[in-house]
């Protein structure tokens, strides 16, 4: 019998090449890069002008590729060296989530190889 493999997450996460990094905007002075987005969560670039704070609700618009954007809620769940981790209460589409990682595959179509590559080897599952 094979063993089964236990993902500990329940979403998938869509990493952005930094050159397609979508802003979230709070208001009309205040934007974030989003680096990782999930249905129920993202990962935002720390601002030094504007950080946020664990526990700060966040509201606001993600504009995609597309020029499409779509609204969002949530609380600072987490700050790591990566940057700010938001749960979201109102999170992004499956439709949205799946028209950005065709995108970013169309697009960039090494950046998946390397991201896989970067995180076995990180975790030393890769020699």
């Amino acid at each position: 019998m094979t063993p089964k493999i236990n993902n500990l997450r329940r979403f998938f996460r869509l990493p952005y090449p930094r050159a397609a990094q979508p802003p979230l905007t709070v208001d009309k002075d205040t934007a974030y890069r989003v680096l990782e987005i999930s249905e129920c969560g993202i990962l935002l670039a720390q601002q030094a002008n504007t950080p946020l704070q664990l526990g700060e609700y966040l509201r606001g618009s993600i504009l995609f590729h597309d020029q499409d954007s779509e609204e969002i809620e949530g609380e600072v769940y987490r700050l790591d060296p990566r940057g700010v981790i938001v749960r979201l209460s109102r999170g992004i589409s499956a439709r949205h989530m799946m028209r950005e990682q065709a995108y970013i595959k169309n697009t960039f179509p090494m950046f998946f190889r390397y991201t896989v590559n970067k995180n076995f080897r990180v975790s030393g599952l890769n020699g």
